[in-house]
């Protein structure tokens, strides 16, 4: 089975578009959503919509989401970026169909099946950054299957660990071209994460995906251009902050 695995789209419309166009020559079967479907830019809507099209095997909760959630259902959200993200969200939650309400509420905080697992931050905790050595070893007691697909950081990168008779020993990977094949090794059990579709934060202003082939056992990730003036100009109208706009053409 081919995956799709998109993760932190933050209602870019034009950076999924983008991704979407790149990914449909490639081929894929089925579909994994790490989360983050809404915050940040101002596509909400269109970016669900585009989403709940795709039907993906398994549906992500972000903490994004979540946050958006809680607000529809009256609750302080308690986000530490309060400023910012209820700003945010406080706009998009009027923008969203009934729809694409009920995508986000049936999207889940872990899926596993046979060989692999999904989470948005990590398994000890849901909004957990996963970006370190240490973060993935403090999380590897939980690991179910050999491999747990995680986004949040807006990162795309690999921890890998191998048993040996000392323990595992670890190796990270990171992803900074626009196309890298990665082998998945026999005997290694990994975090592997996709980057972000819609906010690169490796001062790559580029969207991230990937292609995760559980047949073949490879991770094929790739980066891909979109209009970034086009989303600045669309944060300034919708009178978004304009950190927003600024951090998005410096892939920060």
């Amino acid at each position: 089975m081919r995956f799709l695995v998109l993760s932190d789209v933050h209602a870019n419309a034009p950076a999924l578009e983008a991704v979407l166009r790149h990914a449909e020559h490639r081929g894929y079967d089925d579909v994994l959503f790490l989360g983050d479907a809404v915050g940040y830019y101002p596509d909400a809507e269109k970016c669900v919509a585009l989403l709940r099209s795709l039907k993906p095997r398994a549906g992500i909760l972000g903490n994004h989401d979540a946050a958006l959630l809680a607000m529809a259902g009256g609750q302080n959200t308690g986000h530490r970026e309060e400023g910012v993200v209820t700003e945010v969200l406080a706009k998009q939650l009027p923008e969203l169909s009934d729809d694409s309400l009920q995508f986000l509420q049936d999207l889940q905080e872990h899926v596993v099946e046979d060989g692999w697992e999904a989470a948005h931050g990590a398994l000890r905790n849901p909004w957990e950054y996963l970006a370190t050595v240490q973060s993935a070893q403090a999380n590897f007691p939980l690991l179910e299957q050999q491999l747990c697909l995680v986004g949040h950081t807006h990162v795309p990168k690999i921890f890998a660990a191998v048993e040996t008779e000392t323990g595992p020993m670890w190796r990270t990977v990171q992803f900074r071209q626009e196309r890298t094949l990665y082998r998945i090794p026999p005997r290694a059990r990994l975090f592997v994460n996709p980057g972000s579709v819609g906010q690169p934060r490796d001062s790559i202003p580029l969207a991230a995906y990937a292609l995760f082939d559980d047949t073949a056992h490879t991770f094929e990730l790739f980066r891909v251009e979109f209009d970034v003036l086009t989303v600045q100009q669309s944060v300034r109208s919708a009178g978004y902050p304009e950190v927003l706009a600024a951090r998005l053409g410096v892939g920060r």
